[in-house]
């Protein structure tokens, strides 16, 4: 007997001393081959077990629980806790239930928190409020434990109002009620509530941890006011002395003054971090540098990470997103998939607009199939939306709209109908972008400024000008003031129809000055039907307002090529050149094989070269049997007509559109992104490639897609 009490105390205490799984497995072998597993309680080994954070653990645990009779309270919620935090965080309800069909013991206030946790992790907010009846029923709704559970499971999933409703309810409130109301306030972007929450905490002597201001300065990034940022960095060091080895705290501050916009204040505190610096700081820096648009001092940040987590990923992607660096972002995405991080939905929602910015149709799709279609469809109207306008901008139109009528009508948003609205006018899809516009109506939701924005660029872009007129005079029917974008669409619809003086007489009728997006429309509109004296007024206008802008002098210049004003024209490339300014450019993107080809104006720097140069023979040879003669109007320069003809036939979309013919399948559609205008020698050399080589091509310029088949354009000319 002596020595079964001698087992039994060193047993139990190598089982306290137990450091690792493998160890508590030993010791448990150790108590069954002793004999004395029907002396030493159960529910130690089955703690152990549980709490491991091991999946082999708690099927341990499973095995040991299913061999007791009549587990108690103590060993049921011990069970359930380890299930919530682990990743089979189901199995806590199923034993739940279990516990409940049994009726041996009854939940209490350590039960309920374990299974909420569970409902969150599994984002069952149905079930969540469930276990909230139970936890009524059960009589332990004024628990202090529990309601605070209650408040961050309702947090957790936005029901803000809700968590509100069990604080205020609440007999006593201690820091932890504070701070998880405050939280959930910060994180659903409301940071009125979470201040007055804070003051009503100190009107109560509850005195604020690091937790508090965590969740505080979370909330003054809402506000977009630093100076209540720096007043709560200034109350840290009162309350909570020096902060210097709370890094927790330092990453919260750094997070806030990089949202608010100080960078220099941000630095200070980051560089106060040390060889310590987390890697929610750096993303932090990083993210705030890229808002600036300082995308070279981020890069800098990012690769002096040691570590990097998704969010500085994603944080860099989407910086170069943002400044128009859509090449690298994509090469940066690809660098990320090669170490096996996996992105989530803001990641795609940046790569996304990467694919947009370069046309790469192929790129996206594999984005949509490989990580969006089946996983998250629908859910995430952000990245839905997102999905949306990368195929209708990268030229799948049909796509897009299979997407858009693919997502249930109470998902739909007005955000989504702007996306698909756009995308159809991009494509000069009027008669259907109204047609989604009424739908939208019927719908009952309201549209918004940027919806009159798309659906009039529409009508611009389709020829549609009653419509259009129509559309801009029921805005105010929706409460809405036009604004400049509104006019400017209204102008470029009456210009580009032709209507030039209706076009500028709506011009000095508006109540606000015209910018240049305005003055730059009607001088191309006055290009197109060769009005050379509005246009004068327009051109001068443009270069009033940005005299450092080489595209107003070149259109210009065009416009008095094109009106045969030679003198003038060279007198305005002369004053171009005079000053230094430089002509945007030109360049083309195409995508083959998953990668992209970028293509600038009689650059001959292509590893196909060779190849690029004999198809380029070719086109022009074909052309001129199906009698083409190249437009070199817009060549205005001291060469001869035959050095002319070579300017525009070394323009980047023909070489472009070369290396497709190339490297593309006979029955493929060759898809190019330009970043200017097309010109009006390559869209007429275009339409007849099209009919010579029996393909399909789409160009999407700076204003829109064209679709050239069997000799004609989508456009109609009009562009």
């Amino acid at each position: 007997m002596k020595r079964l009490v001698l087992e039994h105390s060193s047993l139990l205490a190598l089982l306290e001393s137990c450091k690792s799984l493998k160890q508590a497995l030993q010791i448990h072998g150790q108590i069954v081959h002793s004999g004395l597993n029907h002396h030493i309680s159960s529910s130690q080994l089955i703690s152990f077990f549980a709490l491991s954070g091991c999946k082999n653990g708690l099927f341990r645990s499973r095995i040991l629980f299913s061999q007791i009779d009549n587990p108690n309270i103590f060993i049921w919620n011990t069970l359930m806790r380890g299930y919530s935090r682990s990743d089979s965080p189901q199995e806590a309800l199923v034993l739940y239930t279990s516990m409940l069909s049994k009726g041996i013991v009854s939940p209490n206030n350590f039960t309920f928190p374990f299974v909420l946790n569970s409902c969150a992790r599994l984002s069952s907010f149905k079930s969540g409020c469930q276990i909230h009846c139970h936890i009524i029923k059960f009589g332990l709704e004024f628990d202090l434990f529990i309601r605070n559970a209650l408040i961050h499971f309702y947090s957790i999933f936005g029901y803000i109002n809700n968590a509100h409703k069990v604080f205020e309810g609440s007999l006593a409130r201690d820091l932890v009620s504070y701070n998880t109301l405050i939280n959930g306030y910060a994180q659903v972007k409301e940071p009125c509530p979470a201040l007055w929450l804070f003051r009503k905490m100190q009107d109560s002597c509850i005195q604020p941890d690091a937790f508090t201001f965590v969740a505080m300065f979370s909330a003054c990034t809402e506000l977009n006011d630093p100076r209540i940022g720096k007043q709560f960095h200034a109350v840290v060091y009162k309350n909570l002395g020096c902060v210097g080895s709370n890094m927790l705290l330092k990453t919260a501050v750094i997070n806030m003054y990089a949202k608010c916009g100080l960078m220099n204040m941000a630095e200070r505190v980051f560089s106060t971090m040390g060889m310590s610096k987390s890697t929610a700081a750096w993303s932090s820096m990083i993210s705030g540098y890229t808002r600036e648009g300082k995308i070279e001092r981020a890069r800098q940040l990012f690769d002096q990470m040691d570590q990097r987590d998704l969010v500085s990923w994603t944080a860099m992607i989407s910086g170069y997103s943002q400044v128009g660096g859509f090449s690298l972002a994509l090469e940066l995405f690809g660098k990320m998939e090669s170490l096996g991080i996996h992105p989530d939905e803001v990641t795609m929602v940046a790569v996304l607009r990467a694919c947009v910015g370069l046309g790469a149709l192929d790129f996206g799709k594999r984005l949509h199939q490989q990580y969006i279609e089946n996983v998250v469809f629908g859910r995430n109207i952000f990245l839905t939306t997102a999905v949306i306008d990368m195929y209708a901008k990268c030229g799948s139109i049909d796509t897009a709209l299979s997407v858009f009528y693919k997502i249930p009508k109470n998902l739909k948003t007005v955000s989504l109908f702007n996306s698909i609205i756009s995308g159809l006018a991009q494509h000069g899809l009027g008669e259907t972008s109204i047609a989604v516009f009424r739908e939208m109506e019927l719908m009952g939701l309201k549209p918004d400024g940027v919806t009159f924005v798309t659906v009039l660029c529409a009508c611009s872009h389709g020829g549609l000008v009653e419509e259009g007129k129509q559309f801009f005079e029921s805005m105010l029917n929706y409460g809405i003031k036009p604004q400049m974008e509104h006019y400017g669409c209204m102008v470029d619809l009456l210009a580009r129809d032709g209507r030039l003086d209706e076009a500028y007489g709506l011009i000095q009728s508006m109540p606000y000055d015209a910018n240049s997006v305005i003055w730059r429309a009607l001088l191309a509109a006055c290009r197109l039907h060769r009005n050379a004296k509005i246009g004068e007024i327009a051109g001068q206008k443009l270069l009033d307002l940005e005299p450092d802008h080489g595209a107003h002098y070149v259109l210009l210049s065009n416009m008095l090529a094109e009106t045969y004003r030679w003198e003038e024209a060279r007198q305005v490339r002369k004053l171009m050149d005079d000053s230094g300014i430089q002509k945007p450019p030109g360049w083309s993107y195409i995508e083959h094989n998953g990668t992209l080809h970028r293509f600038l104006a009689s650059k001959k720097s292509h590893p196909q070269t060779k190849e690029i140069e004999l198809m380029l023979k070719d086109m022009t040879m074909k052309l001129k049997s199906a009698g083409y003669v190249p437009n070199t109007v817009q060549v205005v320069f001291d060469v001869d007509e035959e050095e002319k003809e070579t300017v525009v036939s070394y323009h980047s979309e023909k070489l472009a559109l070369a290396f497709g013919l190339i490297n593309s399948r006979s029955k493929e559609t060759i898809r190019i992104t330009k970043n200017l205008r097309i010109c009006g020698d390559c869209h007429l050399a275009f339409k007849l490639l099209s009919e010579i080589y029996r393909r399909e091509i789409m160009v999407r310029d700076a204003i829109r897609f064209h679709l050239f088949k069997k000799g004609n354009c989508s456009c109609m000319d009009f562009w």
